[in-house]
């Protein structure tokens, strides 16, 4: 249930006579004590689109994400969902309250250099955050990264949290996963120490993408016979070298550093975790195996329920197949639990 505190801005109580937000953007500083040493004060983004009495659900998306969920005044692109996002889709802004919160560390929020960052310190900024909204509980909606944290948020202080639906997230990273990024991330300091940030960051994404993704789709998009001409170039190259520009255009090194160092810091106790939850996992996801995420299930003491998607995208299937996965959504948020003694479940769809 979403409600608003004398503290809340004005921008929130504005539109509490229609009942209805149009989407507004705000700014608010937080104050985090960082979990492995260290103080930051540094000024976050939110964005908030829908009733103003709406159920609350907070959007998180994967490193690259933002707080911007859908157009705004300020901001008609749309968000980092669609197909996910919008009005008759799971996260609907004409029936819900969604909100958005910029990552610690990230392009919008820099932090000092070197600054360690956990889930569990991105989680207390959005603690912070909602409490400037002046919303007391809410349901967590959490995609890659974004999981991690809703994960640790309801670790961390459970009467924040009325449910979470994590898709394509666990409790802790997996080791292959961790040494794919390390290796990104020594690419991408490399390209600072020679002084070609954006090479680096270029490189260390297109590497990444190969993680993101599966080798299904690859044998099934790109073409293995190379073209030949001033040297031999792949087909998959240029898609590599697109898709590691573009992140680069936006990202910097630290940011980059910080984030996805954020992911294999990533530990949490799933015992103290007793929110109703709803996970989805993808057959081809080498992030996030669906073993791991049925680890997770298993460990859970709360009501919670797995579903397993067939998709040939690998980890990106949650940005990739908006269908299967607002379907998902829309049924773990529909859920009503019964109590916190009902049992784990677990369903298998191929779509």
């Amino acid at each position: 249930m979403t409600q608003l505190s004398a503290a809340a801005p004005a921008h929130v109580e504005a539109f509490c006579c229609t009942g209805t937000s149009p989407g507004v953007t705000g700014h608010t500083t937080v104050s985090v004590d960082l979990q492995f040493g260290g103080h930051v004060d540094t000024r976050v983004g939110y964005e908030v689109h829908g009733p103003a009495y709406g159920p609350a659900v907070v959007v998180l998306g994967g490193i690259s994400a933002s707080r911007h969920l859908a157009p705004t005044a300020g901001d008609p692109s749309p968000g980092w969902w669609p197909g996910v996002v919008g009005a008759g889709l799971a996260l609907d802004p004409t029936r819900q309250r969604l909100i958005g919160i910029d990552f610690l560390g990230g392009p919008q929020a820099a932090v000092p250099a070197g600054t360690r960052i956990s889930s569990r310190d991105q989680a207390e900024v959005v603690r912070q955050v909602l409490s400037v909204l002046g919303v007391r509980r809410a349901s967590f909606v959490g995609a890659s990264y974004g999981g991690m944290v809703s994960l640790a948020l309801a670790a961390l202080d459970a009467k924040h949290v009325i449910s979470l639906v994590l898709v394509a997230a666990a409790h802790r990273p997996h080791p292959m996963a961790t040494a794919w990024r390390a290796i990104q991330r020594d690419i991408v300091r490399f390209g600072a120490e020679v002084g070609d940030e954006r090479r680096g960051l270029s490189l260390g994404r297109a590497l990444a993408m190969t993680t993101y993704r599966s080798e299904f789709e690859f044998a099934e998009r790109f073409d293995f016979r190379p073209k030949v001409g001033g040297g031999a170039r792949f087909p998959v190259e240029a898609y590599l070298t697109a898709r590691g520009d573009a992140f680069a255009a936006t990202f910097g090194t630290e940011a980059f550093v910080s984030l996805s160092e954020s992911i294999d810091l990533h530990d949490v106790d799933p015992s103290q975790v007793t929110a109703p939850t709803s996970l989805v996992s993808f057959d081809t996801d080498r992030l996030v195996p669906t073993w791991l995420v049925e680890e997770l299930a298993q460990a859970l003491p709360g009501p919670v329920c797995h579903v397993r998607l067939g998709s040939p995208f690998g980890h990106d299937a949650f940005l990739k197949e908006p269908g299967p996965v607002s379907a998902a959504i829309t049924d773990a948020l529909a859920i009503r639990w019964s109590s916190s003694s009902d049992t784990p479940a677990s369903a298998e769809v191929a779509r």
